[in-house]
C-alpha cells in the first residue's frame, strides 16, 4: 500500500499499535471516526514507512509481530534503533534492555526512508530526546508531531522548519474525550450559561506504562502545569484549580480514570458542585485527533498555507503556541479543513 501521508513511528507502544491497527480497521469502515474525511483525505491515505523504538525487546522485530491478531499492510516494517539521550524508562531500562542509535544514524535513517511526518510518541519525561528527534526530523527535512509533553516548539523551530516547507506541530497530544478535553468543554459549557466556576480540581489515575514514568516528580509537575493553564484558558474569570496525573494503577492497564470536583455559584450565589468521573482509554482516544491533525497538515502545507498550523496546534495539543478556546478551535479547524 502506498499512502497519500508517509509517517514514521517513534515509540512503538499502545498509540503506535493502535494506530496501525486503525489504519486497517478503517478500509472498510467509517465507525467510530471522528471525521472520516479531512482536508480530501481518508484513513486509506496514510502508510508507515519507519518505526522507532529504543527497547531492544521491540528493536529487529517487525510491526506484525508488535500488533498482535491484526493483519497489517504495515506488518514488514523493522523496528529500528531510535535516541536515547535520557535516562530510560524503568519499563525499559529495569533489566538494561536498551538498544540505541546515534544521532547521525537515525537521520540518516530517516532520509532514507523519507516520511513526511515523525510521530512523536515516546514515553512522557524523555525532554531530550523528545528536542533531539524534532531536530532530527528538521535535518532530514521531515515535518514533525509532538505527542509528548516536552517543549519542542518554539518560534525559532517553527520558523525553522517553515524555511524547509515542512512543520512542526505540539506540544502535549489532548485525547478527543480525555480528561482535558472533557474539563475544558464543562467549563465552557457552564461559562456559556451564565455559571462561573470557583474552585475546580481533576485529578487522574492510569495504568498504562506513560502514566508510570511520568510519576517522576519533575514530569508530574511539568504535565499538571500544562493541564492547568490548557483547562484555565476557558472561564471568563480567575479561579482555583488543580489537574494532573496523581496514581499509577497497574490494573488500569490503559485506561484512565479521571475524577472531577466543581465548585460555581448561581444566581445570588447559589451553590453548584459537580462531583464526577470518566473512564477513558488512552491509546484510542488520542488517535482520532492525531490522524486529523495530520491530514490537516498535510493540505495546508501543501497549500504552504503555515497560518493554519496554528489551529491545528490549538485543535490537537494542550499546550500549543496559540491558544484557543476549545469550541473556537474546533470550529476554526472544522471550517478550514472539513467545509
Amino acid at each position: 500500500m502506498t499512502g497519500k501521508i508517509s509517517l514514521a513511528l517513534v515509540g512503538v507502544g499502545n498509540v503506535a499499535t493502535t494506530l496501525v491497527k486503525g489504519f486497517e480497521f478503517y478500509k472498510n469502515s467509517t465507525q467510530g471516526l471522528w471525521h472520516p474525511k479531512v482536508a480530501g483525505l481518508t484513513l486509506n491515505d496514510f502508510s508507515v514507512s519507519a518505526a522507532y523504538d529504543i527497547d531492544a525487546s521491540k528493536v529487529g522485530k517487525k510491526i506484525s509481530e508488535l500488533v498482535k491478531n491484526h493483519k497489517t499492510d504495515f506488518g514488514n516494517i523493522t523496528v529500528q534503533p531510535g535516541i536515547a539521550d535520557d535516562t530510560a524508562p524503568p519499563h525499559v531500562s529495569k533489566n538494561g534492555q536498551i538498544k540505541s542509535a546515534s544521532y547521525d544514524e537515525f537521520v540518516n535513517s530517516l532520509k532514507n526512508t523519507k516520511p513526511d511526518f515523525v510521530l512523536n510518541l515516546i514515553s512522557s519525561g524523555m525532554e531530550k530526546s523528545s528536542e533531539k528527534y524534532a531536530k532530527a526530523a528538521l535535518d532530514a527535512g521531515c515535518s514533525f508531531f509532538n505527542a509528548t509533553a516536552a517543549h519542542t516548539v518554539t518560534d525559532q523551530i517553527r520558523k525553522s522548519f517553515e524555511s524547509k516547507g515542512i512543520a512542526i506541530l505540539g506540544d502535549d497530544l489532548m485525547s478527543q474525550f480525555g480528561g482535558t478535553a472533557f474539563h475544558r468543554g464543562m467549563i465552557d459549557f457552564m461559562a456559556s450559561r451564565g455559571i462561573f466556576l470557583q474552585k475546580a480540581y481533576q485529578l487522574d489515575v492510569g495504568g498504562n506504562q506513560d502514566t508510570q514514568n511520568t510519576m517522576a516528580e519533575e514530569t508530574r509537575e511539568r504535565k499538571r502545569q500544562i493541564k492547568t493553564e490548557s483547562i484555565a484558558i476557558e472561564s471568563p474569570i480567575p479561579f482555583r484549580s488543580t489537574a494532573g496525573t496523581t496514581e499509577y494503577a497497574e490494573q488500569l492497564g490503559d485506561s484512565r480514570v479521571s475524577y472531577y470536583w466543581m465548585e460555581a455559584g448561581g444566581f445570588l450565589n447559589s451553590p453548584i458542585e459537580l462531583d464526577l468521573a470518566l473512564k477513558t482509554n488512552d491509546s484510542t482516544n488520542g488517535c482520532n485527533v492525531i490522524i486529523d491533525s495530520i491530514r490537516a497538515a498535510k493540505k495546508s502545507l501543501s497549500n504552504k498555507d503555515y497560518a493554519k498550523i496554528d489551529i491545528i496546534s490549538a485543535y490537537a495539543f494542550k499546550n500549543p503556541s496559540k491558544k484557543m478556546h476549545i469550541r473556537e478551535c474546533i470550529k476554526a479547524f472544522e471550517d478550514s479543513f472539513l467545509n
